[in-house]
Parts: C-alpha cells; structure tokens; sequence
C-alpha cells in the first residue's frame, strides 16, 4: 500500500547576496556621522552650564571646584540618538501606514513575511545596525547607559538587524518592530531630555515636552502594546506555519535557529 504522507514542495534555495556587503558604505558612513555629531556636540558644550544645566542627580560627579556643572555627553547621546529614532520610526510609519508597501512589495503569506525581500526594511535594518552599534560605544562614555542591561540590548538588537540584513529575513516584521515601534521613542528622547536637563514650566519648551509626554504614552499604547501583541501573534503563526510546511530549510539553509531566536527576542 503506497504511502499518502505528502512531502514538502521541493525548493530551490534562492541565491541571497550578502546585505552587509550591499550596504557598507552607508553602514560605515552612517556610524562615521553619528560619531563626529556625538564628539563635535560634547566638545562644543562642554562649558554649557549657564544655560543648559543638567538636573542636580547628575552633576553629584561631575561638578568642578566652583560647583559649575556641564553633561555635554549626556544631551550629545540624546541628540544622536533623537536623529536616529526620527529616521527609523519615520521609515516604519511610511512604509506600514502610508506607501503600505509593507503590503503590496511582499506576498502576503507565511513565506512572504519571513523570507521576502523588501528595499525599505533593508534600508531600516542599515539604520538600525548603524544605531545600534553606535550606541553601544557611547554608551561606555555615558556612565548613565554603561550598564550591562543597555550594552547587552544594544549588541541583541545590533545583531538582530545584521542577520535581517545579511539574509534577508523577516522584512515584513523589520517595518514593525524595528521602525513603527520606535515612533513612541522619537518622544521619549525629548521627554528624556526634560530629565536629564529639566524644562521650566510653563516655558515653550516645557509646553512641548508635556505634548511629547501625552504623545509617548498614545504611541507607545498603540504599538508598543496592542499592535506589538498583534503582530506577534502573526509573526508566531507564520513561523509555526513554515516549520509545519518543513520548508525553512530550503529557503534560509541552516538559518532556522534565527527564526527561533527572533520568537524568542519577540517577548
């Protein structure tokens, strides 16, 4: 009696050329630029305590002798990184909202989403490793985010986008997670700012960083927490889908630990 186990389509690995090799000119011209924008702001206001004085808790050791006090560092890593939340968030709310071609430049079906190749997420994963690995060297100049807990997330997340860029995986949930996740971030730089470097209230700035407050708390709402769950729940299926279908393999060799590991960084 013939067997009626179904056997996957067989398919023909694609040949994916290498992202990071696409992409290193702006990759090294992206973390060139933030570094000379990082240095050029801690050097220019390091005598900016008349009119930029940080709040007390973090002047305790960096006051000089006349208890004047100055975190260029501090407000030139906010800068930087306000530059990149501003680029990523901008590309996802473009490319999910108003282009949809998160939609119309990816199949819409399990192997679509995981393995299909879309222009703007190769563009968001650069951003992103550009960012990422940015960050995780200043950081070790910032005693405030020199912390294991930032540096691990900053190499996770520096990873994470490399492999999407090298492999070209998970396109379709790069949009979300990499770059519309991060408009609530584009306010909680500013809203940052107003701690490290308090606004006075009822001052212009102080009418913007309460608008930044209100809108922190809407986005991170609507993406953060009810879109994120949403898009998990998609992104589950499909790998769960494709793992079913036993045709991970033939289109990412060796490359299913990543899938996994991706679900895992989900939570």
């Amino acid at each position: 009696m013939a067997s009626t186990t179904k056997k996957p389509q067989e398919i023909v690995p694609p040949n994916i050329p290498s992202g990071f090799a696409r992409r290193r000119v702006p990759i090294f011209a992206g973390i060139l630029g933030l570094g000379i924008l990082f240095t050029s702001l801690k050097y220019l206001l390091k005598d900016s305590h008349t009119w930029l004085r940080p709040a007390n808790e973090y002047c305790k050791d960096n006051a000089n002798e006349d208890g004047k006090c100055s975190r260029p560092d501090l407000f030139a890593f906010q800068a930087a990184s306000g530059v990149m939340q501003l680029y990523m968030g901008s590309m996802g709310f473009w490319t999910w909202h108003v282009s949809r071609r998160v939609i119309t430049g990816i199949p819409q079906t399990p192997e679509g989403r995981l393995f299909g190749y879309l222009n703007e997420a190769d563009q968001l994963n650069t951003g992103i490793f550009i960012y990422q690995t940015f960050d995780f060297f200043a950081s070790m100049l910032v005693p405030e985010h020199c912390t294991a807990i930032f540096l691990t997330h900053h190499l996770l997340a520096a990873f994470t986008a490399w492999m999407s860029l090298e492999f070209q995986m998970v396109h379709y949930y790069a949009i979300f997670f990499g770059g519309c996740s991060e408009i609530s971030t584009i306010f909680l730089v500013l809203c940052d700012f107003d701690v490290y470097f308090p606004a006075e209230r009822g001052s212009v700035w102080g009418a913007i960083i309460t608008f930044c407050q209100v809108s922190f708390t809407f986005t991170f709402l609507y993406y953060r927490v009810i879109g994120w769950w949403q898009v998990s729940f998609q992104l589950w299926s499909d790998v769960f889908a494709v793992k079913r279908k036993q045709v991970i393999e033939q289109f990412r060799p060796g490359k299913a630990w990543f899938l996994y590991g991706f679900l895992i960084l989900d939570f």
